[in-house]
């Protein structure tokens, strides 16, 4: 009996191993250390006798910018989480982000970065990842950089690039309709982006350009 008193008293292993600290590593860029200790401090308190890895888990992944997290017990009364945050490539529609990893993410805070900007209808992301890539590897080679690409709900494409100009490429051929006005752009229309308002690569043997009305 003295056993079970002494046990369930306050000075009982439970609480030897209560959860006083948590401790955030890792090298974070998009979310501070603050507001992750914030979100976790759910956690202090927990015996770390009981607590289940896995729930920890669960909780250590579910801020936005987190895409994996690894957790560990330091005895007696530490949690560290080491956490590696996802990595942005672009902007998708407003007010979400799409990362290296092809995940949308949603943070409350979108921050300011010199991305291109992605847009597509509902669940088109994967989709307009995949055309971004494969634009991005034939415009390597030339100084054309995107800074947006527009899926239309009608399936067409059109790119809006750094310089400014816009191009159409509607909804088939797109790659080989955008070589067709790369072509056009080096030998004609490099020296003269200021006149131009926009492209349209649509036609089977050539582009038709759009001119500012000089007045």
């Amino acid at each position: 009996m003295i056993l079970v008193a002494t046990f369930q008293d306050e000075n009982s292993p439970v609480t030897w191993f209560a959860i006083q600290k948590i401790e955030i590593e890792g090298n974070l860029n998009y979310v501070t250390e603050a507001e992750l200790e914030a979100h976790y401090s759910e956690l202090l308190g927990e015996s770390l006798l009981s607590l289940s890895v896995a729930d920890a888990l669960d909780l250590a992944r579910s801020p936005e910018w987190v895409e994996s997290a690894e957790v560990r017990k330091v005895w007696p009364n530490i949690l560290q989480v080491l956490v590696h945050e996802y990595t942005p490539l672009a902007y998708w529609r407003d007010r979400q982000l799409i990362s290296t990893s092809s995940a949308v993410i949603r943070p409350n805070q979108i921050p300011d970065l010199s991305l291109p900007r992605l847009y597509g209808p509902d669940g088109t992301s994967d989709v307009v990842l995949e055309q971004f890539g494969l634009i991005s590897q034939v415009l390597a080679a030339t100084s054309l950089r995107i800074f947006t690409l527009t899926l239309e709900p009608r399936g067409a494409w059109n790119v809006t690039f750094t310089n400014g100009i816009v191009v159409k490429l509607g909804r088939e051929e797109v790659l080989e309709r955008l070589q067709r006005f790369i072509a056009v752009y080096k030998s004609d229309l490099s020296g003269r982006i200021d006149q131009i308002t926009s492209v349209d690569a649509r036609y089977p043997h050539g582009v038709a350009v759009g001119w500012k009305t000089i007045k």
